[in-house]
């Protein structure tokens, strides 16, 4: 398992590396995923990979593009 992924920031479309094993929720809204953290600020990111491309990334999953 990878721990630091690379995803898309939704706003900006810059690369955004994001440690996966302190996103605490996770949710679709419209074109864009939505990655809540865990913790008492709980702080979300909005990313454009979908939540399937994410979990292929954190597992080494092949066969799902993360462009």
């Amino acid at each position: 398992m990878r721990f630091w992924i690379k995803c898309t920031r939704f706003d900006s479309g810059k690369p955004h590396h994001i440690n996966f094993s302190l996103v605490g929720g996770m949710w679709r809204d419209c074109d864009k995923t939505i990655l809540e953290f865990i913790g008492s600020g709980a702080q979300t990111i909005e990313v454009r990979e979908t939540p399937e491309e994410i979990l292929a990334i954190h597992l080494g999953t092949s066969g799902v593009s993360a462009s």
